[in-house]
């Protein structure tokens, strides 16, 4: 489908952050009008920035991502896709990879889809109003991304999710272990921006090997986990950041990087 201008997605950077905003505020930022392809663009584009050491995920209006656009099928007479805008390990979607950390930062309903765009970042920010859920079966659509148990307690609560098909409000999500932290509407952005500038004080070379080996390592045992480990720090350990990091301990001052 053709974008519908230049505006559906937005890209800013403040710093080391990009911030990726879903901006289809009048479909509830739902996945249609040129909406995913223009995200991913702008997921390359902080992939391929060496300047972007994190990214945040957000939408504008009253929704982070409302899912497909249900509205524009019916229309159409197309079947339901899966398709997700958001970055991704190699171990989930098929997408654009990045080892960088990432944030959801979700400003208003997240449903189905939306709920995907929000699972395939590393954390999860919400907003006290903020409503979840994974709606697919409601309307009798699949809801395969929801097949990741560890972003929820328990498989009663992945069931509770994916079958009764309901909203689910932030304080919520935040009990289940979906969302990292709840915060007053007006001051999402605000944390978000705190969480992201503070990952970009640790060592970026470093957190992106943490992040290969959590994801990577989910269904390894002890002894490949291990080789995984070895595999992803040894270049690590030979950086001049892993000899500014413990200079910068001894001289008490934040350590300066360059992912050299």
């Amino acid at each position: 489908m053709p974008l519908e201008g230049p505006d559906v997605a937005l890209y800013e950077k403040r710093g080391h952050v990009a911030i990726i905003t879903m901006n289809r505020p009048e479909r509830m930022n739902a996945l249609g009008g040129g909406l995913p392809q223009r995200v991913a663009e702008h997921w390359a584009a902080v992939n391929e920035d060496d300047d972007v050491w994190c990214a945040i995920l957000t939408g504008t209006g009253r929704a982070f991502c409302a899912g497909a656009d249900l509205k524009a099928m019916n229309e159409s007479g197309r079947p339901a896709g899966s398709g997700s805008t958001v970055p991704s390990t190699p171990t989930t979607f098929k997408q654009v990879p990045t080892w960088k950390p990432t944030i959801a930062a979700i400003n208003g309903w997240a449903l189905a889809g939306g709920w995907s765009q929000a699972m395939s970042c590393d954390v999860r920010l919400a907003a006290e109003s903020a409503q979840m859920g994974i709606t697919e079966s409601k309307w009798n659509l699949p809801g395969g991304f929801g097949a990741r148990l560890e972003y929820v307690q328990s498989i009663a609560i992945a069931c509770e999710i994916l079958m009764w098909s309901d909203f689910h409000t932030a304080q919520r999500m935040y009990e289940v272990g979906f969302v990292n932290k709840v915060v007053p509407d007006g001051q999402l952005m605000d944390e978000a921006m705190k969480w992201a500038d503070h990952i970009c004080t640790r060592g970026p070379a470093s957190v992106r090997a943490h992040k290969q080996m959590i994801y990577m390592g989910r269904n390894m045992g002890p002894h490949d986990l291990n080789e995984l480990g070895s595999a992803l720090f040894k270049p690590v350990g030979a950086m001049n950041d892993s000899k500014e990091g413990p200079k910068a301990f001894v001289e008490k001052r934040l350590p300066t990087w360059t992912l050299t």
